[in-house]
């Protein structure tokens, strides 16, 4: 709990570097959905996919399996670069969920801040909620304001 003001401010942080590298590379289309049911029912939906699923396999289980093969360091740097590999992966191989954007370059430099700054939460706290719910309210905020 001693580090959410210092997590809150990297966030904050990260959400202003994200909205200037979307709106510089032109990633996103910013405006509220209108529809909110189908916006409550991803924002749930989230919650398991992608949030609880890629946050486990690439914050716990990858570090973990590369944490004893690699120093700590280094198995974080594997598993936020697998991450950030992860979205392109999703495209080329047709999965449901991909988006054409999960290819451009700045959209995956936001990925790789944003996997960064969910593994040094884990790390900094030891717990994996403050990683869920910063890439939970990435999810939400670009489904929800930015037309994902």
């Amino acid at each position: 709990m001693k580090h959410v003001l210092q997590l809150a401010g990297l966030y904050a942080v990260f959400a202003i570097m994200a909205m200037y590298v979307g709106e510089v590379e032109h990633l996103f289309k910013f405006g509220f959905t209108d529809e909110w049911a189908p916006f409550i029912i991803t924002a749930v939906v989230a919650i398991v996919l992608p949030t609880a699923l890629e946050e486990v396999t690439f914050r716990v289980f990858l570090p973990w399996w590369a944490g004893k093969l690699l120093l700590r360091p280094l198995a974080d740097l594997l598993a936020v670069g697998l991450f950030v590999l992860w979205h392109p992966v999703q495209v080329w191989a047709g999965l449901p969920l991909a988006q054409p954007l999960f290819l451009q370059p700045g959209f995956l430099l936001i990925v790789a801040v944003l996997g960064g700054l969910c593994q040094y939460a884990l790390r900094l706290t030891g717990s994996l909620w403050p990683a869920l719910v910063m890439h939970w309210l990435t999810v939400v905020a670009w489904k929800g304001l930015l037309a994902g």
